[in-house]
C-alpha cells in the first residue's frame, strides 16, 4: 500500500481536479493552490528556505520511493541487494580460483627447486 499523499497546509488529497503536489526540500508536501499563498522559495510549513519539486510520474524514482509502501520498497530492495550479492560472490570466487591456480604453480615450482637443490648437494 502507497503513503497517502495530502497538502500538509490545508490537508486536501489527490482528487479530480487534481491539484498538483510538491515536495519541498525540507520535506513538506503542498498542493498547487496553497504553494501560490506562500512566499516564493520559503515553506509554508518551516518558514525555511527550500526549493519545491512538482510530484508526478516523471519524478525521480528515488523522489517517488518516498511515497511506496514499505512492503514494495523491502522487496524492490530485497531484489537489489540479491543481485548485488550475488554479482559479486561470483566475482570473489573467481578472484578465489586464480589464487588457487597460481598457488599451485608455485608450489609446483617450490618442488622442483627444492629437488633440484637436493640433486646439487
Amino acid at each position: 500500500m502507497a503513503v497517502p499523499v495530502f497538502c500538509n497546509v490545508c490537508f486536501c488529497e489527490p482528487c479530480k481536479p487534481t491539484p498538483r503536489f510538491s515536495l519541498t526540500s525540507c520535506g513538506h508536501v503542498i498542493c498547487e493552490i496553497c504553494l501560490q499563498k506562500g512566499k516564493k522559495d520559503e515553506c509554508l510549513i518551516c518558514r525555511t528556505p527550500c526549493r519545491t519539486l512538482f510530484l508526478s510520474k516523471q519524478t525521480n524514482p528515488d523522489i517517488q520511493s518516498l511515497f511506496m509502501g514499505i512492503d514494495t520498497l523491502c522487496k524492490k530492495y530485497s531484489k537489489e541487494i540479491t543481485q548485488i550479492s550475488e554479482f559479486q560472490e561470483k566475482h570473489r570466487k573467481h578472484l578465489l580460483a586464480y589464487h588457487r591456480q597460481k598457488t599451485v604453480k608455485l608450489e609446483e615450482s617450490l618442488k622442483k627447486v627444492t629437488e633440484e637443490m637436493h640433486q646439487i648437494q
